[in-house]
């Protein structure tokens, strides 16, 4: 018997942390077959899943794929199984040919590699989504980070860095976190990389690296997407294209029309949309 509790439940993904009643004995079905696309990482306990006859081992930090019609079997050697999973569906969207897209290369590369080496990025993704599920009013923030998560499958790549411990990773997310609601909050104050690092108690370029390899860029290509998003927002509720740009941090016109033109594929006289409409903010 699965126990499933729902973290978050949208027309596009749904998020759950799966588990067993410890008062309940368990049996493995002799096989399922998979109706959804979804990646899943166990939080604690092990057990294993089987396709074909291949079988693999999964243990806490283990990230693994599923695709609509994958053939599979999972193995629990206790009457009562202690493993917790967080899994996060994702359903195809016959309006997002992008989003079908990505789907069809997860399930491409699950085919040839259902489970993921695991890395640091990952393991902060998956950390955000447990996070964030739990308070309302960061939704958005939990949706973007089930999609950099479906764009992060395909980088992975194994032995790259060494895999830091739970409490390690703890430690350095809330820090990294800190930095990126600063960066939210106080997007048009002139940062740089020294301040940044001091503000969270690490050096400079100690800090460089960590938030690169958990935000997936680096702070200062962080800031100018948010201070892009910003001037987008505010575009959208009708300020002139000067006022945008030099209320959302930029110092520069001709480098913020250049800026905004590459990120959003107009110039930024010619943006339109509504309200929000364009925010889709570094995750």
């Amino acid at each position: 018997m699965i126990q499933c509790t729902s973290l978050l439940d949208t027309p596009e993904i749904t998020i759950d942390r799966l588990g067993h009643p410890s008062d309940h004995p368990h049996h493995d079905p002799v096989e399922e077959v998979a109706t959804v696309y979804a990646i899943s990482r166990v939080e604690r306990g092990s057990f294993e899943i089987q396709v074909g006859r291949q079988r693999w081992t999964l243990g806490p930090g283990s990230v693994f794929l599923c695709y609509p019609g994958l053939v599979h079997r999972y193995h629990h050697h206790q009457a009562n199984p202690v493993d917790v999973c967080v899994s996060v569906s994702y359903r195809s969207s016959q309006a997002c040919v992008a989003d079908d897209s990505a789907l069809t290369n997860l399930a491409s590369f699950a085919r040839q590699q259902l489970l993921v080496p695991p890395t640091n990025r990952l393991a902060y993704l998956f950390r955000q989504l447990g996070l964030s599920a739990r308070v309302a009013q960061v939704r958005l923030a939990t949706e973007n980070s089930a999609a950099a998560l479906l764009a992060e499958i395909p980088r992975t790549v194994a032995g790259t860095h060494k895999l830091y411990a739970e409490h390690q990773l703890a430690w350095y997310a809330e820090r990294i976190d800190a930095v990126r609601n600063l960066l939210h909050t106080q997007y048009a104050a002139d940062h740089n990389l020294a301040s940044l690092a001091r503000s969270v108690g690490m050096s400079t370029f100690h800090f460089a690296r960590i938030f690169t390899e958990l935000a997936g860029m680096p702070p200062h290509r962080y800031l100018l997407g948010v201070r892009l998003e910003k001037a987008a927002y505010r575009l959208n509720q009708g300020s002139s294209v000067t006022e945008a740009c030099f209320a959302s941090g930029f110092s520069n016109l001709s480098h913020f029309i250049r800026s905004f033109r590459r990120r959003f594929g107009n110039p930024p006289g010619k943006h339109s949309g509504g309200p929000g409409q364009a925010s889709r903010t570094p995750s």
